[in-house]
């Protein structure tokens, strides 16, 4: 999971390549590449890749494995295609209504994570509250930095009528937007929350 995560969590090597460290100044948990068709894994910039932090991917077959194994294996197992969860991620933003939960649930059983923000807030359009706060909660604890996270969050906590969880999941979302995070309904959310004639 690369998206909406603390900057100082982030390596980079170089442009196109960055270590994911747990905290700052953590142990590494990932790395993520931007353009990996184009990535060069023999570029000087990014030598560091063929040594520390070893990586276990079964999916890859590997074990031990520098980031620069894994992009030779990756290249080799996906061959310009997209893994199975990005594929079903595909298909589930192209549908509505409970179609779209079936194939949110799909996506997220594939292992990829991304997918608790979306199959929240189709939940939550759908009346299922309960379900979607659960999954929108834990989307903010892994994607922390996302204005949106922290917007339907609050929005689901104020559906099941934690409102107190509500108002600091608004906050947040605010708070992001005024750090250069996308805008966000959370300020008018907030004001209805907050309102005298609620």
């Amino acid at each position: 999971m690369t998206e909406d995560q603390p900057e100082e969590c982030w390596q980079p090597l170089s442009p196109a390549f960055a270590y994911l460290a747990e905290e700052a100044g953590g142990r590494i948990v990932g790395f993520a590449i931007e353009d990996f068709p184009q990535f060069d894994e023999d570029d000087a910039e990014v030598s560091a890749i063929w040594g520390d932090p070893r990586f276990d991917v079964p999916v890859l077959g590997l074990t031990d494995a520098s980031a620069g194994e894994i992009v030779l294996a990756a290249r080799s197992h996906f061959n310009g295609h997209d893994s199975i969860n990005r594929s079903i991620f595909g298909m589930a933003a192209d549908v509505e209504g409970e179609v779209a939960v079936e194939r949110w649930r799909h996506c997220l059983e594939a292992g990829d994570s991304m997918a608790h923000f979306a199959l929240g807030y189709t939940l939550l359009e759908l009346g299922k509250n309960a379900e979607a706060y659960r999954h929108l909660r834990h989307y903010t604890e892994i994607a922390p930095m996302g204005s949106w996270n922290w917007c339907w969050y609050g929005r689901a906590a104020e559906a099941i009528g934690e409102l107190s969880e509500a108002r600091t999941a608004y906050l947040r979302a605010i708070e992001l937007e005024a750090e250069g995070g996308e805008a966000t309904d959370a300020d008018e959310r907030l004001a209805a929350l907050d309102s005298p004639q609620r």
